[in-house]
């Protein structure tokens, strides 16, 4: 009979152990980590260097670093995320992760991160330490207090490849990487400003300051076209000036992206009444997804 107890709590702490982990996956919004990663990677590998250990240290660090800020944020921002339907499910709204649970999971992988960096050299671990200050002392506090703090936090996104990039044996001003962190940041602001589209709502029941309330509809809708235009000449950078060195994954990359830019124009030309925020917003994570991974397949291939 004494073994009842341990039989009963075993499924018990599988089930907890396994609800504590899905929490802090999505405490650490993981898709979100593992694509600024992937930029990091891309970073590095544009060096030359092939997939060595710095290459791969850049890119777990980038990783964990990512997955901390993130948590950092949605400790920043509980009141935030338990307003909006978008993130209300989060576990720290939900309660189903004590703060200092998610504090010691955010500092634990921070400080993991910029311990693999620590041995690639002072400009990777500076850029790190950039990053997670800017992300979460100065993006994160100004969403408070002005509708257009995507423009200093669109600066993040130049981080990582440029974090890779120095890793591997780059300098950070040379042109190559300056392009992949310039159309990094340019994919920033399309990214956030169509999900505050298709979450609108969120935006009105958040309290912050929202887009909305600076820009009608149609002059929305406007600077979104000329950022998605700004973006899409960018990629096509990659494409015509031999960055993408293997001719058959040039011709593959240009082929996906006409397909995803006419998704988007199809969209953009049904006006701002009937376009669909969401479908715009996963073609534009597609395209740079597509960027990315068309950068390592030719650096590995």
């Amino acid at each position: 009979m004494k073994l009842l107890p341990s039989l009963i709590a075993g499924p018990a702490l599988i089930l907890a152990c396994t609800e504590f982990f899905a929490a802090v996956g999505l405490l650490f919004r993981v898709r979100l980590a593992t694509l600024v990663a992937m930029s990091a990677l891309c970073g590095a590998l544009l060096t030359g260097q092939g997939l060595t250990w710095a290459v791969v240290a850049v890119s777990l660090a980038v990783w964990l670093l990512a997955a901390g800020c993130s948590a950092l944020n949605q400790l920043q921002e509980i009141d935030i995320d338990g307003r909006m339907s978008r993130t209300c499910e989060r576990p720290l709204p939900r309660g189903l992760m004590a703060p200092s649970q998610a504090l010691w999971c955010a500092l634990l992988v921070l400080i993991l991160g910029l311990l693999l960096l620590l041995p690639l050299g002072p400009w990777p671990l500076a850029l790190g330490l950039l990053a997670v200050v800017w992300y979460n002392l100065v993006y994160t506090p100004l969403k408070r207090k002005t509708a257009w703090a995507v423009f200093p936090g669109a600066i993040c996104g130049a981080l990582p490849p440029l974090m890779g990039y120095t890793a591997a044996g780059g300098v950070a001003h040379d042109p190559l990487v300056v392009l992949l962190a310039g159309t990094l940041v340019i994919w920033q602001v399309p990214h956030f400003w169509l999900l505050a589209w298709r979450y609108r709502q969120d935006q009105f029941d958040s309290g912050l300051p929202t887009i909305f309330d600076q820009l009608n509809e149609q002059q929305f809708f406007a600077i979104n076209k000329c950022w998605l235009t700004a973006l899409f000449a960018c990629y096509l950078f990659f494409g015509f000036f031999n960055i993408i060195s293997n001719p058959w994954l040039t011709g593959l990359f240009l082929t996906l992206l006409v397909s995803l830019v006419s998704g988007i124009v199809l969209q953009l030309v049904r006006g701002v009444q009937r376009a669909d925020p969401s479908r715009l917003f996963q073609m534009v994570n597609l395209s740079l997804a597509l960027l990315l991974l068309t950068l390592i397949l030719d650096s590995v291939l």
